[in-house]
């Protein structure tokens, strides 16, 4: 349920954006997208096969994951996922956002963007599962999934929500009262 503040927010919020985009400014401007990021992975040894060299601070919880298939990537900082009981869940990834690449407004939509989106699919191209860390409020005002999301490799837990932004295809974002790994994701800031 929302208080009256939060209301407030979903109202004026869009509402923003919308005169925001309606002005002209390119909401993306900030942002500096690594579009070498393939390259810099398949120098590593990365070419799909799941190997991954990341430069990456955060270290999984295990006892807070909670394993879900994974279905399949919307755009660079949501995917749908099929809980235990086979529900399927749209995930937000917490903390992060990624430029527009599949907004109903073809203008909304970026090259930065899809480039975010084709990283995380190829990144997720061999998984099976992903777990979810829930922070405070689990959903957000479109009934999407809020989660720190995690993928296994050899026994290590990478978390995509910090992978996205120090590859840079996403900006951090803080949004009360998620705000679990706020001072890692600060660190990725411009």
């Amino acid at each position: 349920m929302f208080n009256r503040k939060s209301n407030y927010l979903t109202l004026i919020l869009p509402a923003a954006l919308s005169l925001t985009a309606l002005a002209g400014c390119d909401l993306y401007a900030g942002y500096e997208l690594n579009p070498d990021a393939y390259a810099k992975q398949t120098e590593a040894g990365n070419s799909g096969d799941g190997d991954y060299d990341f430069d990456l601070e955060i270290e999984a919880d295990t006892s807070l994951l909670n394993e879900c298939e994974f279905g399949r990537v919307v755009d660079g900082d949501t995917i749908i996922v099929y809980d235990k009981d086979g529900n399927k869940l749209r995930v937000r990834l917490t903390g992060i956002n990624a430029p527009e690449s599949v907004h109903p407004d073809e203008e909304m939509n970026t090259e930065e963007g899809r480039q975010a989106s084709d990283f995380l699919k190829e990144l997720l191209e061999d998984t099976e599962y992903v777990y979810l860390e829930y922070d405070v409020e689990q959903f957000d005002q479109y009934d999407r999934t809020l989660a720190y999301v995690w993928i296994e490799e050899d026994g290590e837990y990478l978390m995509l929500n910090e992978i996205m932004l120090s590859e840079g295809y996403a900006e951090p974002v803080f949004i009360k009262p998620n705000l679990k790994y706020a001072d890692y994701f600060d660190d990725y800031k411009d």
